[in-house]
C-alpha cells in the first residue's frame, strides 16, 4: 500500500491524461502546430526567437569591450531584478503553482503568476507546463522531453546527453512537441483566462524584451540608455536566466551533486544551482516530493522561492500550500532500499 509520499508524487507527476483538448478530427488547439511537427518555418522561427538572448549578449559584450558602451548602476540594477523576477516566473509560476499544484491562488494572483510566467522566455504557458509533466512521468527515461541520460556511453554519449538536456531538446520536434503532449495540460486549457494568455505569447515575449528598454531610456532620457536596458536589462539577463534554469535539466540530471533519495531519475542536488535558480537546484529533493511547494528539507538549504510562496500564504494571497512533511521525509531516508550516489 503506499504511502502518503508516494501518493502525493503520483498526483503531482500524474496529471489528467484525459482525451486532448483537440478540436474537431483531433486537430490541435488554436495557435498549437500538430503534435510531434515543426515546419521548417517553425524551426527557423524557434531558432531566431531562441537565439536573441544570445546574440544580444554578445553584443553587449562587443560594444563594451570595443566601444566601450560600459553598463552603468541602473543597467546592473536592472540585470538582477530583472534576473530575479524572470526566475520566479519559471520557478514559483509555471514550475510550482502552474506544473504541479503546491497551492491555490484566487483567480487575480492566478492571472498575476500566468503573465510572471509568460515573460520568462521559457515558452507558451500551457506548452511548458505540459512539458514539465512528461518530464516528470518519464523521469530520465524514454518519454522524457529533455533527459541528458539518452545520448549514450563515454564522453562523447555524456555530453551529447547533456548538451540534449540543455537546449539541444528545444529543436529536436520529437522532444519539443511529442505526441499528446498536449494532454498534459488539460485542467489548463479548460479556463478560457490561461488559454487567452497562452495564445498572446508573441506579446508576453516581446514585452519582456522592450520594458527593461523602455526603463533604461526613461531613467537616461536618451537612446543610449534604451539600448543599454534592452542589451543589459533583456537580451543579458534572459540569456543568463534561462541557461541557470536549463542547467536544472543538464546538469542537474548528470554531473556532480547528491542524490539523497535515489529512485529511476538520476535528479540530484547542487547548493550552487540552487542559489542561481532560487531553490530549483535541491532537484533530487524535488523529484522525491514535487507535491511540496519548498525544496527545502535541511535547516541550511536555501529556497527562496519556497520562502516567498509561505510569505504569500501569511499575507493570504495563497492558500493550501503543501509544506513539506518532516515525516514523510525522514521516513524515504530511512528507507532500507536507499543508496548514497
Amino acid at each position: 500500500m503506499k504511502d502518503a509520499a508516494a501518493d502525493g508524487a503520483d498526483r503531482a507527476q500524474a496529471p489528467d491524461r484525459a482525451a486532448s483538448p483537440a478540436g474537431p478530427a483531433g486537430t490541435p488547439m488554436p495557435g498549437e502546430p500538430a503534435a510531434g511537427h515543426l515546419s521548417r518555418a517553425s524551426s527557423a522561427r524557434h531558432l531566431g526567437v531562441a537565439s536573441i538572448p544570445a546574440v544580444g549578449t554578445v553584443a553587449a559584450l562587443v560594444l563594451w569591450g570595443g566601444f566601450g558602451l560600459a553598463p552603468h548602476a541602473q543597467d546592473i540594477a536592472m540585470l538582477v531584478i530583472f534576473y530575479v523576477l524572470n526566475i520566479l516566473g519559471m520557478e514559483l509560476a509555471l514550475h510550482r503553482y502552474f506544473a504541479h499544484r503546491t497551492f491555490k491562488a484566487a483567480p487575480s494572483m492566478k492571472v498575476a503568476l500566468a503573465i510572471l510566467g509568460s515573460l520568462a522566455y521559457m515558452g507558451p504557458l500551457m506548452w511548458w507546463v505540459a512539458i514539465h509533466r512528461l518530464h516528470h512521468a518519464y523521469a530520465d527515461g524514454p518519454g522524457d522531453p529533455h533527459t541528458p541520460q539518452l545520448g549514450g556511453h563515454g564522453f562523447v554519449g555524456r555530453a551529447k546527453g547533456i548538451l540534449h538536456g540543455h537546449v539541444g531538446w528545444l529543436f529536436d520536434p520529437s522532444s519539443a512537441r511529442p505526441d499528446g503532449w498536449n494532454r498534459y495540460a488539460n485542467d489548463m486549457y479548460r479556463d478560457p483566462t490561461l488559454l487567452r494568455i497562452h495564445l498572446a505569447y508573441d506579446f508576453w515575449l516581446l514585452l519582456g524584451l522592450l520594458l527593461p528598454a523602455a526603463i533604461g531610456g526613461l531613467l537616461a532620457l536618451s537612446w543610449r540608455g534604451a539600448l543599454l536596458g534592452l542589451l543589459w536589462g533583456g537580451s543579458v539577463r534572459i540569456f543568463l536566466a534561462t541557461n541557470a534554469i536549463w542547467a536544472v535539466n543538464s546538469v542537474g540530471h548528470s554531473l556532480g551533486g547528491r542524490r539523497p533519495f535515489p529512485g529511476r531519475d538520476q535528479s540530484r542536488n547542487a547548493w550552487w544551482l540552487a542559489i542561481l535558480t532560487l531553490g530549483a537546484g535541491w532537484h533530487n529533493n524535488h523529484h522525491a516530493f514535487p507535491q511540496y511547494a519548498s525544496t527545502r528539507f535541511q535547516r541550511w538549504q536555501i529556497d527562496v522561492t519556497g520562502s516567498l510562496i509561505a510569505l504569500f500564504e501569511r499575507l493570504g494571497l495563497v492558500w493550501d500550500v503543501q509544506h513539506p512533511d518532516p515525516d514523510a521525509i525522514r521516513q524515504r531516508l530511512a528507507d532500507p532500499r536507499r543508496r548514497d550516489a
